[in-house]
Formats: structure tokens, C-alpha cells, sequence
């Protein structure tokens, strides 16, 4: 599953989630088939955590539209791992020399109005990404090195994308290509702002009934849904900000799922009604040391505050067990391809990291860090780093922030404006390691704490082009290593996820809970 860039932190509710699955030949699949079950009435209410700022994929960059976008429109295909699951695509072809991508559509896919979904509309959908006027966020992903790839149509159920030079990770960012219909935007000078997309015409299991802004958004089920009938009537996502607000609304029943931290699954788990469902996102919970700081710039001072962390502290602390949360030592995720947890460990070790520190030629240094506000876990994260860090000399001011600021700060391209010299941060980039190299490479948006390492550099580009999968795992190996022993960022952990649900549901396994969406296909979530 590829998720849009620039979604690396929502505060340790991720953002960014990018890249997955491996270049695989053929078309060996798993369809996402479903018989039709659907029963009248049936519903369920979700949480939205704020307004959805587009329906459009085409710019869907916040977790609210990216939901809603996954209702709406569907993608070619997802892949998670080796497993490569088909919605609009029937087929996928890979050349032996990865160059050249053939896919077939399905039979008979139809628009939300009806209208037969064809080639026509993934060369539309392309022209409209790479049509520099049009400004949308995914254009980079159809560059390679720099040149954009072709789209040629075959016939109304066939085409083909041809790569200028090799990128493994080309077969993740085709998948998640989702189209948006010709007949609707075709002549749309500003696509982004234009009001169709406030009645989004899609090929999803849902599409919109209404939107009450700042309060709900409901959806009712597409009977034309080309995997059939969707087993609930509607979805309905209601807005709300607060996590506090959102956990009782969850408990009264007036929605019947949500995200939970730890700290609220005892509480939660009382509920006789409720259910909580955990699993791994790939989430790597992280501090950000800002090299703009002149202190930060120096290696050995990051390698300081490295060993004077004292991870098991903050595993009892922040996360409570090791059944919410597992150290993170690499910068990648377990769920990621080539992953490798043969790493610099920095176990916590006092005396070294004043060792470092003095050999740094640093006295008396002060730092800010940086978290959204609100949050137990992020609050406990951070007094765990003020004390640890005054142990070896250094005095740490705690800066909370509200989400959007936190955010906006992390973001921005005028580092004078932050207000933190360190930051809590998480980020989520799936099982294709290529998209970690928005994180640690030069020059790239996500690249928040200002890394350069030109072997680094090198090491992502030969990796992008390796077709040998040994040899590609060992240069991923290898740049794990090196960012780790330039603690470009601290691995904190690697915490799960948990979703709380009403009981009355079931099919929550074949919808499969995900990153960002909650759940992969909600056509098959289903309500006893």
C-alpha cells in the first residue's frame, strides 16, 4: 500500500505512510472477491479526526481525506509484502528487464454514475498528475531520475507504463494509482479546486450522500460496486477532534470504532461491548534531532543523547508493556523488506555518552523538545528524555504543542521559525524500503531534521536500480547501519495499533485493519 507523501507524523499517530510490497513478476495474485451479503440498515458511525481537506487522490495528503478518499475511489491493485491483492486491475505483467508494466482492467467497472470505467480514464488521470499546472502532490512519484514515465493506451481494458531506466519500487507506486473519471474533470483548469469534487463521482464501495462540514460526512454503498454489493448500507464518519471526546463517544455507543493509545485500553476494555483489536502498522516512533542547532550538527553529540536515553524506562513509561510496543533499534520497521535489526544498539550507558559529549567539546547545552500536546504517551516520552539528558549535563525545556503548529513547525522551510531543537515524531512508510529514502536522503521535504550523508545518498539509488534481491537486501542492510550510527533520528519504538469495535461487527480480519484508512476494503465489514 502506498500512501502520500508528506504524511510522516501526525504525532506518533504517523503520517507518511509511503511505500510497500517488492517488484514481483507476473501476475500472481490474490483477488479481493466477495459474495453479496449485504442486509438492509445496516451502518456504522467511525471517527474522522478533523475535516477532510479534499476528496481527491490526486491530493489526498491528511489522514481525514485519505480516509474518505479509500471509501470512495478504489486502486489498481495493493500490495502488502508478497501478496499483491486486485481491485480495478484483473492483471499485472512485469517485463524480465522491469521496464515495462502491462495491465488489464476488469470487466465492466463502472463510475459511481453509472458510466464504464476505461484506459481513458488512468491516461487522463496520468496527464492530470504530470500536468505541472495542476499541481498535484503525487507527480514526483512518476518521475524516475527525474524523467517521467510513459502511459500508452492498448484498448479500452489494456495499457501499458514504460519506465525510462529500472526503479524496483515502480510496481508500489503504480498499485496505488487511483483513477478519477475523464467525462467529470476533463477541462478543469484547477482540478484541485474545482467543485466536483465536492459530489465525488468514484469506483468505490461508497460514495457520498452528505457532508455537514465540521460535523459528519455520510456514505452510502455503491450497488454497483464491482466486487459486489457492500455488506453495510452506510458509513458515516462523524468529526471529532479531541481524542478524550472521541474515546466517549466510542464508550456510549454514538460511534463504533476508533483508534486507542495504551493508556485508555483498560478503560476501554471494561466496555463489555467493545472489542480491541491490535496489530503492527509499521509504526516507528522516533526524536528528531534538528541539525539547523549547531550542537545537533555534531555527530558525536547525537550519539550522546543516543546513550543517555534509557529505552527500557521509556517502554515501562510511555507504552506500559512490551505488548503495546517493542524497542526500535533500526530506522526501518520489521515489517519492511531487507530489514535488519544488525545495528548500532546505543544501550543506555551514562558514562559513554558524557564521554562523547566532552569529546564534542560541549558544555551546558540547552535543548527544546518538541510534542503534540495532549498525549500521555507523547508527554511521557519526553519528561523520560529531560531527565535522562540532565543526568550527562543537558537541560531540556519540554515545548508542547498544538497538533497543527507541531506540524507546521516540523514542516516548514524557514527553520527560524521553530520553536524545538528536538522532536517526538512517527512516521510510517510500509514494506518497500525505497520510500525511507524521503526521509534520509538530501534535499527531500521529509528530510525534516536536515540528514546529509552522500554515501547514504549513493547507497538509495544503487538500491532503486539493484534487480538481484540479495544484492538490493544488502544495500538496504547497509544504509540501515550507517543512518543509525549517524543517529540521523533515535529509534525509539516500534508501538501497535489498536482499534476498538462494537462487537456486533465481523469481517474485520477480511477488511482487513490498516494504516490511515482503519480498514483496508470496508465493503466487507459486516454487522450481525
Amino acid at each position: 500500500m502506498k500512501i502520500a507523501k508528506r504524511l510522516i507524523s501526525l504525532g506518533l499517530i504517523s503520517t507518511m505512510l509511503f511505500t510497500v510490497g517488492c517488484a514481483s513478476k507476473g501476475s500472481e495474485s490474490k483477488d479481493s472477491g466477495k459474495t453479496n451479503s449485504a442486509s438492509s440498515g445496516k451502518s456504522i458511525t467511525l471517527v474522522a479526526g478533523g475535516n477532510p481537506q479534499t476528496t481527491n487522490p490526486l491530493y489526498a495528503n491528511d489522514r481525514a481525506s485519505m480516509t474518505l478518499m479509500n471509501a470512495i475511489y478504489s486502486p489498481l491493485y495493493v500490495i502488502e509484502g508478497e501478496e499483491k491483492t486486485l481491485y480495478l486491475a484483473e492483471k499485472v505483467d512485469i517485463s524480465d528487464d522491469y521496464l515495462t508494466y502491462k495491465v488489464k482492467l476488469r470487466d465492466n467497472l463502472k463510475w459511481h454514475d453509472g458510466k464504464p470505467i476505461t484506459t481513458d480514464d488512468i491516461i487522463y488521470t496520468y496527464n492530470a498528475i504530470m500536468d505541472k499546472n495542476q499541481n498535484s502532490i503525487r507527480r514526483a512519484d512518476f518521475l524516475v531520475n527525474g524523467e517521467p514515465v510513459e502511459f500508452k493506451k492498448i484498448d479500452d481494458q489494456n495499457f501499458e507504463v514504460k519506465l525510462p531506466s529500472v526503479l524496483m519500487s515502480f510496481e508500489d507506486t503504480l498499485s496505488s494509482l487511483r483513477p478519477i473519471p475523464k467525462h467529470i474533470f476533463e477541462g478543469e483548469k484547477d482540478i484541485a479546486k474545482s467543485e466536483k469534487n465536492n459530489s465525488p463521482i468514484g469506483s468505490g464501495p461508497y460514495k457520498i450522500k452528505e457532508v455537514k462540514s465540521g460535523e459528519s460526512i455520510l456514505l452510502d454503498k455503491n450497488t454497483d460496486y464491482f466486487l459486489g454489493d457492500p455488506n453495510l448500507d452506510t458509513v458515516a464518519y462523524r468529526i471529532i477532534p479531541d481524542r478524550n471526546s472521541a474515546t466517549m463517544a466510542l464508550q456510549n455507543g454514538e460511534v463504533q470504532a476508533n483508534y486507542i493509545k495504551p493508556d485508555q485500553v483498560e478503560t476501554v476494555s471494561k466496555n463489555k461491548n467493545l472489542d480491541v483489536k491490535m496489530f503492527d502498522e509499521g509504526m516507528v516512533d522516533n526524536l528528531v534531532l534538528c541539525e539547523e542547532n549547531k550542537d545537533l550538527a555534531k555527530k558525536e553529540v547525537r550519539q550522546a543523547i543516543a546513550y543517555a536515553i534509557n529505552k527500557d524506562q521509556i517502554m515501562t513509561s510511555a507504552y506500559g508493556s512490551d505488548k503495546y510496543a517493542k524497542k526500535a533499534y533500526s530506522l526501518f520497521a520489521p515489517n519492511t523488506l531487507y530489514y535488519t535489526d544488525d545495528v548500532e544498539k546505543y544501550d543506555y550507558n551514562k558514562d559513554k555518552a558524557k564521554e562523547l559529549l566532552k569529546s564534542a567539546g560541549t558544555e551546558n547545552l540547552k535543548l527544546r523538545l518538541g510534542y503534540t500536546n495532549g498525549d500521555k504517551t507523547l508527554e511521557s516520552i519526553a519528561l523520560v528524555i529531560q531527565n535522562n539528558l540532565k543526568e550527562i549535563g543537558i537541560t531540556v525545556d519540554l515545548v508542547p504543542l498544538e497538533r497543527s503548529a507541531f506540524l507546521g513547525q516540523l514542516f516548514t522551510e524557514d527553520l527560524s521559525t521553530r520553536t524545538f531543537d528536538m522532536a517526538i515524531n512517527g512516521y510510517v512508510m510500509g514494506n518497500e524500503p525505497a520510500g525511507y529514502a524521503s526521509i534520509f536522503t538530501n534535499e527531500e521535504s521529509n528530510n525534516v531534521q536536515g540528514y546529509s550523508n552522500e554515501e547514504v545518498n549513493k547507497l538509495f539509488k544503487e538500491a532503486s536500480v539493484e534487480t538481484d534481491s540479495a544484492k538490493r537486501g544488502e544495500l538496504y542492510q547497509e544504509i540501515q547501519q550507517k543512518i543509525v550510527e549517524d543517529v540521523s533520528l533515535y529509534p525509539i519504538a516500534y508501538p501497535k495499533s489498536m482499534v476498538a469495535i462494537d462487537k456486533q461487527y465481523t469481517g474485520i480480519d477480511e477488511a482487513k485493519l490498516v494504516p490511515i484508512y482503519m480498514f483496508q476494503d470496508l465493503s466487507k465489514l459486516n454487522k450481525k
